[in-house]
């Protein structure tokens, strides 16, 4: 379209670089990662554990920079624009979409009709100031101390799983079939099931219905939370991604595991109950390898049923909180040993390399177990929860025994 005054939107976006897009907004931005997918840091007042360690994950090859926050208190996702609009404001569009005034700031700024603006100005010192109460220290409760009635009676939940996939839905029991390492006995033991849809009733549990549940235990073994992992999750990626550019980034991309939104994962380490170390063989094997730490769940369940101990940050990224968690543990049971079991994927490899880095900081004995390069390469693309006995002995365990 020709019509005076008309801006193409979609065309401006694919036009302009993140670095360009940023300048126009009066700000610099530093930019990590080269090929399809970019990182930065967020920059809409994001208060997630990973803030200031570049969680903002950017497709540049999509026409519209479409983005997503892997921050843990942010997961905020959209384009070019609403990255601009946190740029130009450090707050999301009201509304979580960029609307009205709002949209037109960020339309004519892209156009380059109109400056970034004036910095917020600074109170008055003649202006009254008001009074807070202390921050008290962000943690997390044990559900049977939660002031919520129905998060209290989660507790228990778990006297409701099903460990049988002839019992579950068809897509919970496909899920527990990709994964061998959830068999029937290392699910009772970890307290991982299937919650039924239908809980006649008993109305406990009911956002989680219809998903596999993992607990997320304090060190002293009480329960956190329960996380649920939606069983249909790949089939709805693969239906977010069919979608067109502009589809996608008005849509919700769907999430793979569900946390309750008051719970700071980042403070935690699935795997961290000290009971564990009452089994046999662990202590030792701790002061072996170190404090083995991996990715996922299912990591953690996988090794355990080799008779191997390990903890998981429940992502590739490690934060400040579980940084300091696995040194107090190391210093504690392996004289200051660690040893990193990401995935051995490209993903994983990037968060070891952080990892690695921050934990040498602390003057850790730092060892990777494995890598996409490592061993010849014969574990690329591999998850710590396929490994055999045969492997871990073989391969993994002489690389990390010190």
């Amino acid at each position: 379209m020709n019509r005076p005054g008309y801006v193409s939107i979609d065309e401006l976006q694919a036009a302009t670089t993140l670095e360009a897009a940023a300048g126009k907004c009066g700000v610099t931005i530093d930019v990590q990662g080269t090929g399809e997918n970019v990182r930065l840091d967020c920059p809409f007042g994001c208060t997630g554990d990973h803030a200031g360690k570049r969680e903002v994950s950017v497709n540049v090859t999509n026409p519209q920079k479409v983005f997503c926050c892997h921050a843990y208190g942010c997961q905020f996702r959209g384009n070019l624009l609403s990255l601009m609009h946190g740029w130009l404001t450090g707050t999301r569009p009201t509304g979580e979409k960029l609307k009205g005034n709002e949209f037109t700031r960020v339309r004519d700024v892209l156009a380059g009709k109109s400056p970034a603006g004036s910095p917020t100005p600074v109170p008055s010192p003649t202006a009254p100031t008001a009074i807070t109460a202390p921050t008290k220290p962000t943690r997390n409760l044990p559900l049977v101390q939660s002031e919520n009635e129905k998060a209290r009676e989660l507790t228990t939940i778990d006297e409701k799983f099903v460990v049988d996939v002839a019992s579950m839905s068809p897509t919970a029991a496909s899920y527990v079939r990709r994964h061998p390492c959830l068999t029937p006995a290392s699910m009772r033991k970890w307290r991982i099931g299937f919650l039924p849809a239908d809980g006649g009733g008993d109305k406990r549990g009911w956002s989680l219905r219809g998903q596999i549940l993992y607990p997320l235990l304090s060190e002293d073994g009480q329960e956190l939370a329960w996380i649920g992992r939606d069983p249909q999750f790949e089939a709805k990626e693969i239906a977010f991604n069919a979608l067109s550019p502009d589809a996608r980034s008005k849509e919700k991309k769907p999430a793979k595991h569900r946390f309750p939104v008051d719970f700071h994962r980042g403070l935690e380490l699935f795997g961290q109950h000290g009971s564990r170390l009452k089994e046999s063989g662990y202590r030792e094997r701790i002061a072996e390898c170190g404090i083995i730490v991996c990715e996922g769940f299912n990591d953690v369940v996988g090794l355990d049923n080799l008779g191997i101990p390990a903890v998981a940050i429940c992502s590739n990224r490690i934060t400040e909180a579980q940084l300091a968690k696995i040194e107090r543990f190391s210093r504690l049971l392996a004289g200051g040993k660690v040893t990193l079991l990401f995935d051995a994927d490209e993903a994983g490899d990037e968060g070891a390399r952080e990892a690695l880095w921050l934990l040498a900081q602390r003057r850790l004995d730092v060892r990777i177990g494995w890598s996409r390069a490592m061993h010849g390469g014969k574990f690329a693309g591999r998850q710590p929860e396929s490994l055999t006995r045969d492997e871990w002995e073989s391969a993994v365990r002489p690389t990390t025994t010190r």
